[in-house]
């Protein structure tokens, strides 16, 4: 029974995952950016477009700030 339970959990924590993936595409960015500083968090990332990107910046504006001025 204690299996069963951990089972449902797991592929509970792993569809979770894919919909916040699917929902959020762009959000490991932010957080990867969170502790960056200057022209590394600015420029888009590759397979990013720069109108794609500063959309993205403007939901993050406290991360992104320097690059929204």
């Amino acid at each position: 029974m204690d299996k069963k339970i951990i089972l449902y959990v797991l592929i509970g924590i792993a569809i979770l995952g894919i919909l916040v993936m699917t929902f959020f595409p762009n959000w490991i960015y932010a957080v990867r950016d969170s502790g960056s500083s200057g022209e590394d968090k600015c420029s888009p990332p590759a397979g990013q477009t720069e109108e794609a990107w500063r959309e993205h910046m403007s939901h993050h504006p406290d991360i992104y700030k320097e690059c929204l001025e």
